[in-house]
């Protein structure tokens, strides 16, 4: 019994969209750790906290409210597991370190 040619279009079609979309649910962590150490790296010291959530919504990254100094960047397609811990001053941030939560 062979296979008719239709059907091996839509399955190829079929596989290779089961692939594009396990690439795309799994690219974040793969990505993600280099990105967001790069992102983490590239904060001066003394910038306010409008001036990181302005740099981070241009990556695409949330930024959590402001708590006793401290914040922390995330992605949100990674669920968090790679972040930038953020602490401020009164003179802006004092430091920027990044985060693996596994």
């Amino acid at each position: 019994m062979t296979i008719s040619p239709r059907r091996k279009r839509i399955g190829v079609v079929l596989v290779l969209l089961l692939m594009a979309g396990i690439g795309w649910v799994v690219w974040p962590f793969i990505a993600s750790p280099g990105q967001i150490e790069s992102f983490c790296n590239s904060l001066a010291m003394g910038t306010s906290i409008e001036q990181v959530k302005a740099q981070a919504a241009k990556h695409g990254y949330r930024v959590s409210s402001l708590i006793e100094g401290r914040a922390f960047v995330h992605e949100p397609s990674s669920f968090g597991r790679f972040t930038c811990n953020l602490q401020f001053g009164p003179n802006g941030l004092m430091s920027s370190v990044y985060s693996f939560n596994d």
